[in-house]
């Protein structure tokens, strides 16, 4: 029983993986016995790990078609950003007492530091900045919620990489140090003002370059 849920985790993070770094296009067609021979694993564990990826919206079971992963469309990005925009500033908040001076200076230094670094380098920064603020949280069900729409964030970053601006890139800099610094100077109504202001404007920012 033990080596068939690692078999059907192997297949999970494996589809997930190629899906989120796009060698899975939006849109492809997954076959379970390609899928099987590439792992080297029977299609029942693959069967059941495209299940829980669609229910987590990362692929979609098309009748008498088949297996397709989910397009990067409008209703897609609208849904992740409503998630974000209601959710994130209210953990900011839940996490506010927990995050580190330390560690939030060292996030500063990097987002200061943004012309050394290229767009890969810079999409991490920005990842790992928001994921700090949510992991800061004392909650295993805020961690998984907000975990699973910023996966699908990852992709969608990924997908728009080379039409980001460089106006866009420095201003969103600006408001993650200006969020940074209302948390250090203790303005937590504040902090949180700026950071849901950084999201919407993210949110208009990847609607217009998108669609």
């Amino acid at each position: 029983m033990g080596n068939y849920v690692n078999l059907k985790e192997k297949a999970y993070c494996f589809i997930k993986n190629k899906i989120i770094n796009l060698e899975f296009a939006p849109g492809e067609y997954l076959e379970e016995k390609k899928l099987g021979d590439l792992l080297e694993i029977s299609r029942t564990p693959v069967r059941e790990a495209l299940a829980k990826l669609e229910n987590e919206l990362w692929v979609t079971n098309m009748p008498r078609k088949g297996i397709f992963v989910t397009n990067i469309d409008e209703n897609m990005v609208n849904a992740i950003f409503e998630v974000r925009i209601h959710f994130e500033p209210a953990i900011l908040e839940l996490a506010f007492s927990n995050l580190s001076a330390v560690k939030l200076q060292l996030f500063k230094s990097r987002f200061e530091e943004y012309e050394n670094w290229n767009q890969a380098e810079r999409d991490k920064i920005d990842n790992d900045f928001h994921l700090y603020i949510f992991n800061s949280v004392d909650n295993i069900f805020v961690k998984n919620m907000l975990n699973t729409t910023f996966d699908h964030l990852v992709r969608v970053r990924k997908f728009s990489f080379d039409k980001k601006s460089k106006e866009r890139i420095e201003e969103s800099n600006r408001e993650h140090i200006e969020t940074i610094d209302y948390i250090l100077a203790g303005e937590k109504e504040k902090a949180v003002k700026a950071f849901r202001k950084h999201i919407e404007n993210s949110y208009k920012y990847y609607l217009g370059i998108l669609f």
